[in-house]
């Protein structure tokens, strides 16, 4: 079935005829390579330490799949660019500061809890709703893009950078209005891991938002355990200088690397929320086309689907198994069911707390019922969307998770 893209804002077009004119997309204009980004974030920046290299692989195997398979126009070049250019300086300007204040690294970052669970499965409300707890320390995109210096907590909520960062993810919409229907993202709201992991350049940010066959078989092949750790000193920066009593984190990819989140920290407290794997492929991949149509006139939206589902299954028997085997520590999962978290996402989120033994207080609860009042569903408009946009046949792809349906109770919603 083919995918109609949303449309675009007519000054769109006009900036990617600008490289279109020129005969190569704007190749000429924005160059894309590995060692003019790093020099360009070294003259800007005025440092030179990136800290460690391990970064430079995944980092080149990224570019190199922009080049030759994202089929990028030039304002596509341009968003990468400055994506690339706005992690390099962030990490020169993070290790720079590291160096200078070695308190940072005493820090310690205790039993985190982790939101996990496929994409567009209620893991965005769930976390939103555990970020009400005055006592829950939960990542702001602004933080996780202009890190440095480290955020305080008498400027937590008026630091300037809250409005750069606003003002970068905004763009979004301005490019393709209705990419605001498909999801929240803000300068002033939570966000997920992936930010974070961007700055190994290991990150599913970069799948998301560029059609990169080859940087994600690199992904799916490498160790995740650097990405971890430098996850772990990202944290530590952040809290430095505004500490709570817990981080709560948020990311759907989390869910296929949970030994390695486990090995960075032992203590962690995981919760996975479960939904109908059809229900959500629709939204997502109308997403992920969406965000490949903002960079590129190819979005190839038959290949994201058929990535997207034989990547849900793959994920969701690979968690059963390594939590059957040990690999997963089981007693330190909590399991949310979507239609539960809907129905009473108080109840949910008291079940959560009771599961971990954190205190569920009676502040908590009255922030949880005044945010919820005054959460109009699609308050935004509504997205669009059904099973049937992605051309699979049903019957084929439920039997392929009928499995994970049967072990959590997952009900079918098409």
């Amino acid at each position: 079935m083919p995918w109609t893209p949303p449309p675009r804002a007519p000054w769109v077009d006009r900036v990617i005829a600008l490289g279109s004119n020129l005969g190569d997309d704007g190749r000429s204009l924005v160059p894309l390579d590995v060692a003019t980004s790093l020099a360009d974030a070294t003259r800007v920046t005025g440092l030179d330490d990136f800290g460690d290299a391990w970064f430079r692989e995944p980092l080149a195997v990224f570019v190199r799949a922009l080049e030759e398979e994202a089929q990028l126009h030039l304002l596509g070049r341009l968003m990468a660019r400055a994506e690339i250019q706005r992690v390099l300086q962030n990490r020169l300007r993070m290790e720079d500061l590291l160096r200078r204040e070695p308190a940072i690294a005493r820090e310690r970052v205790e039993a985190p809890l982790v939101v996990t669970g496929l994409g567009r499965a209620g893991t965005t409300f769930l976390h939103e709703l555990l970020a009400q707890d005055p006592a829950n320390r939960v990542p702001m995109l602004w933080e996780t893009m202009y890190s440095v210096p480290a955020p305080e907590t008498v400027t937590y909520e008026t630091d300037p950078r809250i409005a750069q960062a606003h003002l970068e993810a905004s763009l979004m919409d301005e490019i393709v209005p209705a990419v605001a229907t498909m999801q929240e993202i803000g300068g002033d709201l939570p966000t997920e891991c992936i930010y974070l992991f961007a700055h190994q350049f290991a990150s599913d940010m970069w799948i998301g938002t560029y059609n990169i066959p080859s940087y994600t078989r690199w992904m799916i092949g490498s160790d995740p355990a650097p990405a971890y750790a430098y996850h772990r000193r990202m944290l530590e920066l952040l809290q430095w200088r505004h500490r709570l009593d817990r981080w709560v984190l948020k990311g759907p990819s989390h869910l296929h690397n949970l030994p390695a989140l486990f090995a960075e920290y032992p203590d962690a407290r995981v919760v996975i929320s479960h939904r109908d794997p059809l229900r959500v492929l629709g939204s997502l991949t109308n997403l992920m086309s969406t965000l490949h149509w903002m960079r590129s006139d190819y979005p190839h939206h038959e290949g994201v689907v058929k990535s997207m589902a034989f990547g849900a299954v793959f994920q969701l028997e690979k968690i059963m198994q390594e939590r059957a085997s040990g690999a997963v520590p089981d007693d330190r999962v909590f399991d949310v069911r979507y239609p539960e978290l809907v129905a009473d996402p108080i109840a949910t989120v008291r079940s959560v707390y009771a599961r971990f033994g954190i205190p569920f207080t009676s502040v908590f609860e009255e922030r949880l019922r005044t945010r919820l009042a005054a959460r109009p569903r699609e308050a935004r408009g509504a997205h669009e969307y059904s099973f049937a946009d992605t051309g699979l046949d049903l019957a084929t792809e439920r039997a392929r998770l009928a499995r994970y349906q049967e072990r959590y109770g997952v009900a079918s919603e098409v």
